[in-house]
């Protein structure tokens, strides 16, 4: 009986989709971002755009959310297939062990591993939140949705009757431990798009995304703005990940893939790069995160622009290169 409530609908079997080029191009777009703001971002010539900032809302701080809405794109899809050819149970162990090795390898990489408020970033987050999408992945998209918006209650009650968001702004980063409860929204989110997606329809998935964007959009700025005699002023803050970041962030990320389901799906445009930078996003993260310290030696901080841009581009070229010899001989490093 539960194998039977948790079959896919027929219009939502993996191999009626096949592969889809908006996504690979999605997750490369999200990768050189990630690249570039972590790369230029040091560096204070830059706009502040390029940085991650705690009140405000700047290019930076659109990324991570980019990124793990699109992992749960894959989630959902590899998901699905796991559970279609290994059974519910053994797919589910599967994904369980991949977001725990996830963590490990995120808290292993970073400088000091013991300093346990600065584990919360990028593949911590990403691992953390995949295990708690777990449980709702394979279940209908009602029961999805409920998940990621009582998810994000949750840790906004916290948040708003607790010391702890002022703890996070102080002493952590990306909404520090129980952040992933706001992360998982973005990812569980992230498998609703994928559901439009994997219908076919054009209209479907262009209606649906534009829906979904303009309302969770307005819903971020809602939140944000001060309600008289219930709450204040609430800032857009990726270090808070409180709910007007998230639901906006996550709105964009409804709105972004648009263009890109346009360009690869419906007009057979893609950008070469990209597809390359998506294919090893795991292994091209790593390596790029370990390297920069190492190039950054060659270039100081307070580089003029054109010199950061130069280098920017020395890096980005290396790693493309990597990548590139990766997509050609046929080497995905997935875990």
């Amino acid at each position: 009986m539960l194998s039977a409530a948790l079959e896919p609908p027929a219009e939502l079997a993996p191999d009626k989709v096949g592969r889809i080029a908006s996504i690979d191009q999605f997750r490369g777009y999200a990768i050189f971002g990630m690249m570039m703001v972590n790369f230029l971002g040091k560096f204070a010539s830059m706009p502040d755009t390029m940085r991650h900032h705690k009140e405000y809302m700047s290019y930076a701080a659109t990324i991570a959310p980019l990124f793990m809405f699109v992992v749960g794109m894959g989630f959902r899809l590899s998901m699905l297939c796991g559970a279609g050819q290994k059974g519910y149970w053994r797919a589910l162990l599967s994904g369980a062990r991949r977001y725990a090795v996830l963590m490990v390898i995120g808290i292993l990489l970073i400088e000091d591993p013991l300093n346990w408020p600065h584990w919360w970033d990028a593949l911590v987050d990403i691992g953390f939140s995949g295990l708690l999408a777990l449980p709702f992945v394979l279940r209908s998209g009602r029961v999805r949705a409920l998940a990621a918006v009582g998810c994000l209650f949750a840790y906004q009650l916290i948040c708003t009757f607790t010391g702890y968001s002022v703890w996070v702004m102080a002493e952590s980063l990306d909404g520090g431990p129980l952040g992933p409860l706001s992360w998982v929204f973005m990812l569980l989110m992230g498998t609703l798009a994928y559901d439009l997606i994997a219908t076919g329809s054009p209209r479907r998935i262009l209606l649906g995304c534009l829906r979904w964007g303009l309302l969770l959009c307005a819903l971020g700025f809602a939140f944000r703005a001060p309600w008289p005699g219930l709450k204040t002023f609430w800032p857009f803050s990726q270090c808070a990940m409180t709910s007007p970041y998230t639901l906006y962030a996550t709105g964009l990320c409804f709105l972004a893939y648009i263009p890109f389901y346009c360009a690869c799906d419906l007009g057979r445009i893609s950008i070469p790069t990209l597809t390359v930078m998506g294919s090893n996003p795991l292994v091209l993260y790593i390596i790029s995160g370990m390297y920069q310290d190492v190039h950054r030696t060659f270039v100081t901080p307070d580089s003029p622009v054109l010199k950061a841009c130069a280098a920017f581009t020395v890096f980005y070229l290396i790693f493309y290169a990597v990548g590139r010899h990766l997509y050609k001989n046929k080497i995905f490093i997935k875990l």
